[in-house]
């Protein structure tokens, strides 16, 4: 994640000893990230603006796989906040161009997402669940509601 970062994140917590500080930041980071993403959205893929519109937070990882050039990710979106909610939602990406962690990904917790462009493939997702942060830099996404 560029804009929203896993500190940033663990300082929001209650807590942390700098919650206020950082939710003002988050504030002002969030905004400088909607205003970037109105200006790339249209050069990414339809579905990587209608993921990003939707939004997954709090969908959780019900299964993961990387086969090749794809990436699956079934979300179990029941409880998730956004247009996805009450449902399970499989996510294949294609044309991955780089390696991906997925060991203990299964069982985690979407949170945040930022999308952006790539010198090496149609775009780049990057996704913070709630132990780890994922980067994906993918040519085609296909959102399937199970």
């Amino acid at each position: 994640m560029i804009f929203v970062t896993r500190e940033l994140y663990n300082g929001i917590q209650i807590d942390s000893g700098w919650e206020r500080r950082a939710e003002r930041d988050w504030v002002r980071r969030s905004e400088i990230y909607s205003r970037y993403y109105e200006v790339i959205s249209t050069l990414l893929p339809s579905k990587v603006q209608r993921l990003c519109k939707h939004g997954l937070h709090d969908a959780f990882v019900e299964s993961v796989s990387l086969k090749g050039g794809t990436l699956f990710l079934l979300m179990d979106a029941k409880n998730a906040l956004g247009g996805f909610c009450g449902r399970k939602v499989g996510l294949t990406f294609s044309g991955i161009r780089k390696r991906i962690a997925v060991r203990g990904l299964r069982g985690q917790w979407w949170l945040y997402e930022e999308a952006h462009l790539s010198s090496k493939a149609r775009f780049s997702l990057h996704v913070m669940f709630d132990k780890s942060d994922v980067e994906i830099e993918a040519d085609d996404l296909l959102i399937e509601r199970m």
